[in-house]
């Protein structure tokens, strides 16, 4: 359901790094609109810029050259106090190595981003920890720890970590990485599933048959997009 005006876009975007006394140019101008309801994987092998995309639309980190709007607003040039707000207010992040943290359960777990906003009370920090949980069907887990959870249920965890916030953008880098096929196909299932409902994800991947599950593939080589495509046939 693409609107007139995307969330997220990135105009000529340039990443350079220094290397000892050389430059290194991660990304040589990416451009591309993120609408809302958009699934889009961002595809490349090792060293075609997909990781340094993933920390700039994540804000994570700057791009060197170009502009980044989000919402409308140019955040190019953002302080990272206003960049951190932008994380923890309109992104939901999941990543590889699920980043949930070992010692304590996972209603704390999920929990855990909500604690850094004021305006969230302890009640509706609940109330939205028991929906996250319900909307990758792990409702009675609230009380485990996460070393009492399969590695496709600690994902879920993670992807639940990432809807408390009401997200604007969940950004997924290579979230099926340590997971064997067929958890990590179920893993994606569950990601089609809240972007049916309306989620907007953006995946970093490798994997092809991952990549297939969103409805748009954006390919990176050598720091450009060598080709964008529609997923007609998203799998199911």
């Amino acid at each position: 359901m693409n609107h007139e005006k995307p969330i997220i876009s990135l105009q000529n975007i340039k990443k350079s790094y220094l290397i000892g006394d050389t430059s290194y140019e991660a990304l040589k101008g990416v451009s591309f609109d993120v609408f809302e309801g958009d699934f889009i994987s961002i595809m490349g092998p090792s060293g075609s810029g997909k990781s340094t995309l993933m920390n700039i639309i994540g804000t994570l980190d700057v791009a060197t050259k170009g502009k980044y709007f989000f919402n409308d607003l140019n955040i190019t040039h953002y302080t990272e106090d206003e960049l951190a707000q932008v994380r923890n207010e309109k992104i939901g992040f999941v990543f590889q190595s699920f980043n949930l943290i070992p010692r304590v359960s996972v209603y704390n777990n999920i929990e855990r981003p909500m604690i850094y906003s004021n305006k969230i009370t302890r009640s509706e920090r609940r109330e939205r920890v028991v929906s996250a949980l319900k909307a990758v069907h792990l409702e009675n887990k609230i009380d485990n720890m996460p070393n009492q959870l399969s590695g496709g249920q600690v994902q879920r965890v993670a992807i639940a970590r990432s809807l408390v916030m009401n997200p604007e953008i969940i950004l997924a880098d290579e979230p099926t990485g340590n997971l064997d096929s067929k958890t990590s196909h179920d893993v994606m299932q569950f990601f089609q599933s809240l972007n049916q409902q309306g989620k907007t994800i953006i995946l970093i991947t490798h994997e092809s048959d991952i990549a297939a599950y969103a409805k748009k593939s954006i390919i990176l080589k050598d720091g450009f997009i060598v080709e964008e495509k529609s997923n007609s046939n998203n799998l199911g």
